[in-house]
């Protein structure tokens, strides 16, 4: 009788160890996951003001590209009356 209690005490200290362990394992994995989270929520917010500064880029480079077909053909026209 003895015996069988000093071997379930035995193993109940091993399956406590396992536990603690398993604990520290998933604490582990689940700041793992958050910091991937952060990084991913992060990622995205550089990736869609990247996104705003092309569309802007490419509105102001619409602009640009009016403003000078306006100036080229003002200077067609300036050319033409000149002669």
């Amino acid at each position: 009788m003895q015996a069988a209690c000093e071997k379930a005490d035995s193993r109940a200290a091993v399956l406590a160890k396992q536990v603690a362990t398993m604990e520290s394992q998933l604490t582990e994995a689940q700041e793992n996951i958050q910091e991937e989270t952060r990084q991913k929520l992060a990622a995205l917010s550089r990736q869609r003001q990247a996104e705003d500064e092309a569309a802007s880029l490419k509105e102001q480079m619409e602009e640009d590209e009016e403003g000078q077909k306006q100036l080229e053909n003002k200077i067609t026209s300036l050319t033409m009356q000149v002669k």
